[in-house]
């Protein structure tokens, strides 16, 4: 089933649930009524706040807040309740998009997606906008793939750089980028009208009150600007598109200044085998290490991007000096 077909991916949306993503999804929803009557939700209390002004803890684009609005008018605990049953159906949804077979609820069943749970993190809605901007663009909806990418641009430090390796490998013409970018301007524009200057003030929140970064992975935090040259092998390397598709979002783990533990369900929910299962070794680094254990994860895409870049890289190699002796 290829990862690229509109009829593949329907097919996958279509399957009957398994026991496993029964299993999955009847955790992650008892996780959430559990977590409910828990001091948790730090995330989306923040996020709360931001829909009523305060926007001192929020980085995000502002056309989110009348989500947070809405959000606000209820219990905080139904909120809670409420936003992460939406971001659970949005992993799941990401998951059947993309991934198939006994593996693909493997993302459910992670360290990175209970701790989405109780912080109610936003990491689980924008997948959801991801699995609908894909599926727009496989079956050429382009304004629905303009609504889903809208939503994943919301976190637009990890929404610019997936929105722009998906649409690059759907094909898109250039008339087509211009009928995606339709719907993603056209709020950004409404934004604007209702929060003005928002952009300015989300860049003077991160400069006099950065982001809490202790869970970042990226290897930016120790290379510096170096990590950009890991975007080279996976843009150039020739390889089988799935795996340069995997491989690009392993790099936008490890080359963005910035990128939180949780947002590595950006990757699990794609083809790779059992590898989400190793997210859980983050209940033992920070049970042993805490936060600082917790970059040791790092491990992850790095591992994939070595696991697919290497071989890719010996081949040419190999084909090279075999062209140049001849």
């Amino acid at each position: 089933m290829s990862l690229f077909d509109a009829e593949s991916i329907d097919k996958r949306l279509g399957q009957r649930l398994s026991l496993l993503e029964l299993f999955a999804l009847a955790l992650c929803v008892a996780s959430v009524f559990v977590f409910a009557g828990a001091d948790s939700g730090y995330d989306l209390h923040n996020y709360l706040r931001a829909g009523q002004g305060d926007t001192s803890f929020h980085f995000y684009a502002s056309w989110i807040l009348p989500v947070y609005r809405l959000l606000g008018l209820v219990d905080p605990v139904v909120a809670f309740v409420i936003w992460n049953l939406a971001c659970i159906a949005g992993v799941f949804a990401a998951t059947r998009v993309f991934n198939a077979g006994s593996k693909a609820p493997l993302a459910l069943l992670t360290y990175q997606m209970l701790y989405t749970i109780y912080y109610g993190n936003i990491t689980g809605i924008l997948l959801g906008g991801l699995a609908v901007y894909w599926w727009g663009l496989a079956h050429r909806r382009l304004t629905l793939a303009g609504l889903g990418l809208t939503l994943l641009l919301t976190k637009f430090h990890l929404g610019i750089p997936l929105g722009l390796i998906l649409g690059s490998l759907a094909g898109l013409s250039r008339r087509e980028w211009l009928r995606l970018a339709l719907v993603p301007g056209l709020a950004f524009l409404l934004s604007l009208a209702a929060y003005p200057a928002w952009p300015l003030q989300v860049a003077s929140t991160i400069l006099s009150n950065p982001p809490n970064d202790l869970g970042s992975i990226t290897l930016w935090q120790w290379l510096g600007d170096s990590s950009l040259l890991l975007w080279i092998p996976p843009l150039l390397l020739p390889l089988p598109k799935t795996q340069r598709l995997i491989m690009l979002v392993a790099t936008t783990a490890l080359a963005l200044p910035y990128f939180q533990h949780t947002d590595l369900l950006a990757l699990f929910v794609f083809p790779i085998s059992w590898v989400p299962l190793a997210g859980n070794i983050g209940f033992y680094l920070y049970a042993q290490y805490s936060w600082p254990g917790l970059k040791a994860l790092a491990i992850i895409p790095a591992g994939i991007y070595l696991y697919i870049g290497a071989p890719a890289m010996w081949e040419w190699l190999r084909t090279r000096t075999g062209a140049s002796n001849a």
